[in-house]
C-alpha cells in the first residue's frame, strides 16, 4: 500500500512547514483559509462552503454511498516558539503548538489522494477545515455544526497528533474519550482596610483559600472515587499591597468530567459552598459557570471499525487500544453529539525532539507520521461502506 501514498509524502511535508510558519489564532485565520482554499482548487476540489468566520467544508461526490466527515482544526496557540529548525513560527507570540498544522496538511492530502483514486470508493466526503478549536468559546465546531452544512453526514472522524505515543501508531479510547471543559470565574467582594486592623474589614485571602478548599472536597468527598472529576481553580488574583486586606478579589479555573449530570452535580454544590461560606464572612459573590466543550464520547462501533481497518490495512503493529480517557477536551465532541464518530490519536514521538508535549514552546513531531495519518484517514473512507452494509 505505500507505494501508493509515498508520492504525496513531500508535499505533505511541504504543506505543514508552510502552515507552521504562518500560524493564525482563534477565529482570525484569514490568510490560513485562503491558503487552504487555495490547495482545495488545485486539487480539482471546487465545492467550498464558508461555516462560521473562516472554516469551510469541501465536499466530494463520488457516486452512490455514505457521507463521511473528516476534520482538521486549523488554528495555532498565542504562544512564543522556542525551536530553532528552519520553519520556525514567522509570526511573533504565535506557534503551532498543538499540532493543527499537521492535521490541516494530513487533510488536504487526504482529499487530494481521493480524488486521484475515485475508483477506490463511493459516497460523499466532507473535509471539514475548522477554526479556533483551541477558543474562544464556542470554539469552531459550533458555527459548523449549526451552519447545517453538515447535517447530511453519517459519521465523523478526526485524528489528533499525540507526543506521547510512538511515531505512526493510531490510539484510541472507546467511549469516553477526553472530558468536557468547562470554565468558572468567581468575583468576591469584602471590605478593604488596613493590614493592621483585620477585624474593621472582611478578609478575602482568608475567604478565598476556603472556597479553594472546599471546592476540592466535592470531588475527593462528594464525588465516587471511580468516577472521574477535576476541579481547579489556576487563577486567584486579590491584593495591591502588603499591608492593606483587599476589598475584591477574582478565582477562575475549569471543570471537567464526563457527564451533563456530573456537570450539574458540581455546579449546585459550588453554588451552595459560595453562598454558605461568604454569609458566613459578611461577603458578597458573583459566579459564572461556563459550560464551554462537551465531553467527546467516541461511538464504540466506529472505534471497532477503526481498530479492524487499521489492523488490516496498516498493520497490527500501527494501533492502540487506549483504556483510560483523558481529562483533556476537543470540541469534536460536538460532530459526535451531532451524528456518532471517533477521535483518534496519531502518535508523533520518535526522539527527544519530537516528545514535547502539546501547549509546548518547543512542541515539535516526526513528520514521517503524517503518511500513515493519510492512510488511515483514507483507509477510513474507502472501507466504510464495505464495513457498515
Amino acid at each position: 500500500m505505500n507505494h501508493l501514498y509515498s508520492p504525496y509524502e513531500q508535499e505533505l511535508i511541504q504543506l505543514r512547514r508552510y502552515l507552521h510558519q504562518h500560524p493564525e489564532v482563534g477565529f482570525e485565520l484569514a490568510s490560513t483559509h485562503e491558503y487552504v482554499k487555495n490547495k482545495l482548487q488545485s486539487y480539482h476540489i471546487h465545492h467550498i462552503e464558508r461555516a462560521g468566520q473562516y472554516s469551510m467544508i469541501a465536499t466530494l461526490f463520488n457516486g452512490d454511498g455514505p457521507v463521511i466527515g473528516l476534520r482538521a482544526d486549523m488554528d495555532a496557540l498565542p504562544m512564543q516558539e522556542q525551536n530553532t529548525h528552519e520553519y520556525c513560527s514567522l509570526h511573533g507570540g504565535k506557534m503551532h503548538a498543538c499540532g493543527h498544522d499537521a492535521h490541516t496538511s494530513m487533510l488536504l492530502t487526504a482529499g487530494k489522494f481521493l480524488m486521484e483514486h475515485l475508483h477506490l470508493w463511493s459516497g460523499t466526503v466532507k473535509l471539514v477545515f475548522q477554526e479556533a478549536e483551541e477558543g474562544p468559546d464556542p470554539g469552531g465546531a459550533y458555527g459548523i455544526v449549526q451552519s447545517g452544512l453538515v447535517d447530511d453526514v453519517e459519521c465523523f472522524f478526526g485524528l489528533h497528533v499525540s507526543p506521547m505515543h510512538p511515531s505512526g501508531v493510531i490510539a484510541i479510547k472507546s467511549g469516553e474519550a477526553m472530558a468536557s471543559a468547562d470554565t468558572i470565574s468567581i468575583r468576591l467582594f469584602g471590605k478593604g482596610t488596613h493590614a493592621a486592623y483585620p477585624h474593621q474589614g472582611i478578609d478575602l485571602a482568608l475567604l478565598q483559600a476556603d472556597i479553594v478548599k472546599s471546592f476540592q472536597q466535592i470531588v475527593s468527598r462528594l464525588i465516587s472515587p471511580v468516577d472521574h472529576a477535576v476541579v481547579t481553580i489556576a487563577k486567584i488574583q486579590l491584593g495591591t499591597a502588603h499591608n492593606i486586606i483587599a476589598e475584591s478579589a477574582l478565582l477562575e479555573g475549569t471543570v471537567r468530567t464526563f457527564s451533563n449530570s456530573m456537570r450539574d452535580f458540581i455546579e449546585a454544590k459550588m453554588n451552595q459552598i459560595l453562598q454558605g461560606l461568604c454569609m458566613a464572612y459578611g461577603a458578597n459573590y458573583e459566579f459564572d459557570y461556563i459550560r464551554t466543550y462537551d465531553p467527546t464520547i467516541n461511538t464504540p462501533q466506529v472505534v471497532n471499525y477503526l481498530k479492524k481497518m487499521v489492523e488490516e490495512q496498516l498493520g497490527i503493529d500501527r494501533f492502540q487500544e487506549i483504556l483510560k480517557p483523558s481529562m483533556g477536551a476537543e470540541d469534536f465532541s460536538r460532530y459526535i453529539i451531532h451524528r456518532q464518530g471517533a477521535i483518534a490519536w496519531l502518535g508523533t514521538s520518535r526522539n527527544d525532539e519530537t516528545s514535547f508535549a502539546l501547549h509546548h514552546p518547543k512542541f515539535n513531531i516526526d513528520e514521517s507520521a503524517m503518511l500513515t495519518g493519510v492512510q488511515a484517514l483514507t483507509q477510513f473512507v474507502i472501507h466504510y461502506q464495505e464495513a457498515t452494509k
